[in-house]
């Protein structure tokens, strides 16, 4: 595969006329686990290069990507730098520099997937053409929807056209329930609603994350009735594992209503995983010992040992606080389903021009919960250091 590299500047003529200094205040309580982190641009600081790095050790790198958690919505994309912080930076000021980087990432287009490698390894894919395996009838054709999803091993977490669930896709988002002009649909089965690609917004790549825009449509029986923004940002990885972060927005073109199963409320971002032995699920509550639905929880972790693995690995969701209805409940399932089922058993009704957003971080990891660290990550990921970009 071609190397990507980025560069700070095309000529060596370029002046830098301010210098960017990061104050990082980290409380003296909180873990020591790696922060993937996005720090806003104001209207000011546009003009940053796309790549700076620490002028002294400990080596900090700052890449411009998305603001996904402090953007407005995916509608309309802010821009922030992105980096993962070293356990040892807490409550001093660093200096940073223009850099010419070498990119972590690499992309690739096949068969309708966007696929997208770290370091040479496939990290995941997004299925933006339609997907059908083979054997399954037509009807369960559909798109726009990531899998595989690959942890540190490099073995499938993500199940796809699994043969209890042919619906069931990977990590996708979707509703049992989709009410238009008082007539019910089901983008859940597929069943007169359609989830299509219209466009890409970003494809880009860096030394700290890789990220993707893409805007979708939702068709009714082939009539347009929603839009649709998917903002996707990956990490390159920790000594724990890697974080992709989710935006998801929704602007309805007429009104209509989605809601969760009618008696169990699942429907919304769904996480089918792969088989897998030694099956654990962990909430915050502790360990699961049964299934169960909405129960309101800020994140839900499942692990297992994948592909006859030698080794545990395991997977989280972490809710966004600025969501709807935070923390919504949850579809934990045993057989290899996570879901944060929102709207759940309340029907939600979208209107024109009304976008609604919804945020996450999936946390990809090693071993089980407790030592991939999914309680400090989740920490980290709702309270974390306080981080400013200041121009001298």
């Amino acid at each position: 595969m071609n190397k990507i590299f980025l560069c700070m500047v095309l000529c060596a003529t370029f002046t830098f006329a301010v210098t960017p200094i990061l104050q990082v205040e980290r409380p003296a309580d909180m873990p020591a686990i790696p922060v993937p982190m996005e720090i806003p641009l104001g209207e000011t600081d546009q003009t940053l290069p796309f790549v700076l790095i620490s002028s002294k050790q400990p080596e900090i790198i700052l890449q411009q990507a998305p603001a996904v958690f402090s953007s407005p919505s995916g509608k309309n994309i802010g821009n922030a730098l992105c980096t993962i912080l070293p356990v040892d930076v807490s409550n001093r000021e660093t200096k940073f520099i223009p850099h010419s980087a070498e990119a972590a990432f690499e992309f690739k287009q096949q068969d309708g997937r966007l696929m997208v490698f770290c370091d040479g390894k496939l990290r995941f894919s997004y299925n933006y053409g339609k997907q059908l395996a083979a054997g399954v009838p037509e009807d369960r054709r559909r798109s726009t929807y990531i899998h595989p999803i690959l942890d540190l091993n490099g073995n499938a977490m993500t199940d796809d056209f699994p043969q209890d669930h042919l619906h069931h896709r990977g990590m996708s988002w979707m509703w049992p329930t989709v009410t238009v002009a008082g007539q019910q649909y089901d983008l859940w089965h597929i069943k007169g609603v359609t989830q299509e690609f219209e466009k890409w917004l970003a494809k880009a790549s860096g030394p700290v994350c890789a990220y993707i825009g893409v805007k979708n449509i939702w068709r009714q029986n082939g009539r347009k009735i929603m839009d649709e923004w998917v903002w996707m940002r990956a990490f390159t990885e920790t000594d724990k594992g890697w974080a992709l972060d989710m935006c998801l927005t929704w602007q309805a073109v007429e009104k209509f209503i989605i809601e969760g199963e009618k008696d169990k409320g699942y429907g919304g971002l769904c996480f089918r995983l792969a088989p897998r032995e030694n099956t654990v699920i962990t909430t915050p509550d502790g360990v699961l010992a049964q299934d169960s639905d909405l129960t309101p929880l800020a994140w839900a972790d499942q692990s297992g040992i994948f592909n006859g693995s030698a080794e545990k690995t395991g997977v989280a969701i972490f809710q966004h606080a600025g969501n709807p209805a935070f923390p919504a409940g949850w579809c934990l399932r045993h057989y290899g389903f996570l879901g944060v089922s929102w709207p759940g058993l309340t029907p939600f009704k979208f209107t024109p021009n009304e976008p609604v957003t919804l945020r996450f971080r999936i946390w990809i990891h090693d071993g089980d919960c407790q030592n991939g660290r999914t309680a400090a990550a989740y920490q980290v990921f709702h309270k974390p250091p306080s981080v400013k970009l200041k121009l001298k």
